[in-house]
């Protein structure tokens, strides 16, 4: 596979709340709280939150790379 298709889908990869909050170092109530405020972008799957491997790097580097 080239690196531009692994790199493609590396980013559409979508993490579970839970993936992201070990990810973080927070609770899942505080990954959740930063969804619902629309801090890190994310959709809901029935009763699943879904973010995408490129939002949260987004969020990364806004919130801890910012400074």
């Amino acid at each position: 596979m080239s690196a531009m298709l692994m790199e493609q889908s590396q980013e559409d990869k979508e993490l579970t709340l839970d993936e992201v909050a070990r990810r973080l170092s927070i609770s899942y109530d505080t990954a959740l709280k930063r969804v619902r405020t629309k801090r890190i972008r994310a959709r809901k799957e029935g009763q699943e939150w879904r973010v995408k491997e490129s939002d949260l790097q987004k969020y990364i580097e806004s919130t801890y790379l910012d400074g």
